[in-house]
């Protein structure tokens, strides 16, 4: 336990260090959030609803939102990264996990934002407490499940034979 904690606190400095280096948020991150809302955009329009996007605005007839840090799913996804890599499991296991984890907290993160500019539009009163406080505790029930059904998959290890003792 001792050695996941510090290993988790060393990746977890590491990985939120490195994003929050200029050139990597310049270069990496948003990029990636301009093209999170331009998806956000097109499931709209997919389905049949009026979407625009310009950078990271989303923009629906009565709603607006802008995606910032923190509501990229970036940071979210860092938390589950680091505690899969900081947990002693097998390399290909953890790729895997950091590469379903990705795309499982990307999923919900993007039902956030498509939820939280349609409910801007329907309900503006009740944007900022479903934004700040019902998705944020969902986002990270999220990681938590993530994490821990991860854990439910990976392979025990091999049993030692308890040795045979006579009695007597």
């Amino acid at each position: 336990m001792r050695r996941f904690l510090l290993a988790f606190i060393g990746i977890g400095l590491l990985l939120y260090g490195t994003v929050y280096l200029p050139p990597v948020r310049e270069q990496l991150i948003e990029p990636f959030t301009e093209s999170l809302t331009a998806v956000a955009g097109g499931l709209i329009t997919l389905f049949g609803g009026q979407a625009r996007v310009y950078g990271n605005v989303l923009s629906i007839p009565g709603s607006s939102v802008r995606i910032l840090d923190l509501c990229n799913g970036v940071e979210a996804t860092l938390l589950l990264w680091t505690a899969m890599l900081a947990f002693p499991a097998p390399w290909r296991h953890r790729l895997a996990g950091l590469l379903i984890g990705w795309i499982a907290v990307q999923g919900l993160n993007m039902a956030r934002i498509i939820s939280l500019v349609y409910l801007g539009a329907w309900k503006p009163m009740w944007f900022h407490w479903v934004h700040w406080y019902v998705w944020d505790a969902l986002i990270l029930m999220d990681v938590l499940l993530i994490f821990l059904l991860w854990l439910r998959r990976l392979p025990l290890e091999p049993t030692r034979p308890i040795p045979h003792v006579r009695a007597g």
